[in-house]
């Protein structure tokens, strides 16, 4: 806007083009210009508006505007209206909606560039235009080329629209959910704008952001007409044009949007070729999208689509059975490559893998309905590789539900579900998953599983806080481990009963069992478990006030740690050290230490780590004798605990904060955690 006011003012004249998909709000913008200030003042009464939408060619634009002037009808109406706007001072035309006339079929497009090239030699006269496009009528020098194509909102923008258009500020617990919501239809302005109104009619953020993950754009409504009340039928606008003007009569390009739509990250170049066979021309047809704005290409060559365009064809434009065949099979191919443990190869693999996890996940929740022995190694491995990024579960319990015929393959996804949902967290729904697919592993005699699934449902009960359950079934598992002499298993378990003997407070039990399951490791190359036994025996150093051996152990585990690329493992001992540090006294140290660690939780939302940030940060301000923040730490962490389940967490920050409100600061440098 700025730019293109900047123009207008500054300028006798200019020649400005608003260009994007629909719903970007290219009408919107061309409205607010004519009203500025500054062109108001200008122009007076010589700004004039025509809505080309119910227009059919160059010849009605022409009446349209002579209309618009008040002039006779003549046998010329265009030179009468080139004559008419010469003796004009300063004159500003808009041409809403320049598509309906420019890009259809049968629409002579040779006619409409020349009455714009006729209007735009006026002197006096300045020309804005709007158009569901990313081409530019070629016979006028346009003022704004590198600029013309309008993107969507930032967050912040969309925030502040949605207040506005709702009629009341976001609630602070609501904060969250409003972003999250907002993101999810991409930012566009009329989406953003839509939903504002159907805020102002009482529905809650929650209630907003539950019916777009059940309805998607059949929410992006508040009249059924309309494309200023409708997502769907601007989208679907949009497309119409696209199929009336493709020279196939296969819809190639209806088909290829169909195809690209399932991908949520974009089509990708690697993708776009392997495709490219069971297309007759995919070049043309990719061009045709991005020519009628319902698709774009970002700085690496990726073809994207908007969220709300995207869902709006998945529901009304489904993919073409073989283009969907073709597109699976590449994509289980992929799946097929991904790490699914952490080595000194899989950070490498990972940043290979990274930009299509995404695409993946939609994908298979296509196919989870009929599983096969692929698809289901497919979703094993996506959840797998998931784990050590940023944990998911939602393709695999999609899944899940389909195997009741296939125990084998369900005891093996359960087995994988429920270590990725102690990851997040969800730790009674995890020692859940884990018991039924103990119990599945068990039907058809594999004990190994069984056991496997016993000693990390342990782990769960451990964090609970349920220690005896815990130390039951790590010591059963083990006993199978030695029975099948299975010696990584063994060592696990060790690991394991390390991590409890340190929650009992037996510090000479833990460093048993974490030294000897940390030798085994060595010996059998498993450097992440190695690692893990070197931060845990860390932990226990520092729990007996040992800090020199802590941050040596540490720093150690970070740097492994570091070079596999196991960066919640990095943030954990980041954290540890910013503990220990802060015990030495080294205050600013501590907390550049724990800011980064918070920095890469927030990056992998990872709520775990994230609550125990916000427990260090409420130590560190106790020792910095800033009382307040260290309440409101306290009670961040309380918070987040409490929304996962950690009640014995959020009880101890409970405790902390009542004494806190009693006790006077700045307190004991080497306050310990409870």
């Amino acid at each position: 806007m700025n730019e293109m006011v900047g123009l207008l003012v500054a300028h006798a004249t200019a020649r400005l083009a608003i260009l994007g998909p629909g719903g970007i709000g290219k009408t919107t913008v061309a409205l607010a210009l004519l009203h500025e200030p500054g062109i108001v003042v200008q122009c007076g009464e010589r700004r004039f508006f025509i809505s080309c939408e119910a227009l059919i060619d160059a010849d009605s634009i022409v009446v349209s505007l002579a209309k618009l002037l008040g002039l006779q009808a003549s046998g010329d109406p265009l030179t009468a209206v080139v004559a008419c706007l010469s003796h004009v001072p300063r004159v500003v035309l808009v041409l809403d909606n320049l598509e309906t006339v420019w890009l259809v079929r049968g629409a002579p497009v040779d006619s409409v560039d020349e009455l714009l090239g006729r209007i735009a030699e006026i002197p006096t006269l300045s020309l804005i235009i709007t158009c569901r496009s990313c081409d530019l009528p070629q016979l006028v020098q346009w003022s704004n080329t590198s600029s013309a194509v309008l993107k969507p909102f930032s967050l912040a923008a969309a925030l502040l629209t949605f207040q506005d258009r709702s009629g009341h500020s976001i609630k602070e617990e609501e904060q969250v959910m409003a972003r999250e919501l907002l993101s999810a239809v991409d930012m566009m302005p009329l989406a953003v704008s839509l939903l504002g109104q159907l805020a102002r009619r009482g529905n809650s953020v929650f209630d907003l952001l539950d019916r777009w993950n059940r309805k998607r754009t059949a929410l992006l409504w508040t009249y059924r007409i309309g494309r200023f009340n409708n997502v769907g039928v601007s989208v679907e606008l949009s497309i119409t044009m696209m199929c009336s003007a493709d020279d196939s009569e296969t819809r190639e390009s209806l088909k290829f949007l169909s195809l690209c739509c399932i991908l949520p990250d974009g089509l990708r170049k690697e993708v776009f070729i392997r495709l490219r066979p069971h297309f007759e021309d995919i070049e043309h047809a990719r061009d045709n999208l991005i020519a009628y704005s319902l698709a774009s290409l970002d700085a690496d060559g990726v073809l994207k689509m908007l969220s709300p365009i995207r869902h709006h064809v998945l529901e009304r434009h489904p993919a073409d059975p073989i283009h969907h065949e073709a597109l699976c099979s590449i994509y289980l191919e992929i799946a097929q490559q991904l790490p699914t443990y952490m080595d000194e190869h899989f950070k490498e693999r990972a940043a290979i893998a990274a930009p299509e996890i995404n695409n993946l996940s939609s994908l298979l929740l296509t196919l989870v309905h009929q599983p096969s022995q692929e698809v289901v190694k497919a979703v094993n491995n996506l959840t797998s590789f998931s784990y050590w990024q940023q944990p998911s579960v939602t393709v695999a319990l999609a899944l899940v539900l389909h195997l009741e015929p296939h125990p084998k393959w369900k005891a093996r996804c359960l087995r994988i579900i429920g270590t990725s949902q102690g990851r997040l967290g969800d730790y009674q729904t995890a020692i859940d998953s884990l018991s039924i697919a103990a119990k599945l592993f068990l039907d058809v005699g594999d004990h190994f599983q069984a056991a496997w699934c016993k000693r990390v449902a342990g782990g769960q009960h451990r964090v609970l806080g349920q220690y005896d359950q815990a130390e039951a079934m790590m010591n059963e598992a083990r006993q199978v481990y030695l029975e099948l002499r299975k010696g990584r298993g063994e060592a696990l378990c060790r690991r394991d009963l390390g991590e409890l003997m340190r929650m009992h407070r037996d510090d000479a039990a833990a460093i048993m069992h974490l030294s000897a399951a940390r030798h085994i490791f060595n010996a059998l190359g498993e450097t992440l478990y190695a690692s893990q036994c070197t931060q845990s025996l860390g932990a226990v150093y520092l729990d007996r006030g040992d800090l020199e051996s802590a941050l040596r152990e540490m720093e150690t585990a970070r740097l492994s740690f570091a070079r596999l690329g196991a960066m919640d493992q990095v943030a954990d001992t980041m954290r540890t050290l910013g503990d220990v540090r802060r015990r030495q006294g080294e205050l600013g140290v501590a907390e550049q230490l724990l800011s980064k660690a918070e920095t890469i939780y927030s990056d992998r939302c990872h709520r775990i780590g994230l609550a125990n940030c916000a427990g260090d940060f409420g130590y560190l301000r106790i020792d910095q004798g800033r009382r307040d923040q260290a309440i409101a730490h306290f009670k961040s962490a309380h918070h987040l605990y409490k929304t996962l389940g950690m009640n014995l967490d959020a009880e101890d920050c409970g405790k902390r904060i009542e004494m806190l409100k009693h006790t006077p600061l700045p307190a004991d440098d080497n306050t310990e955690r409870p």
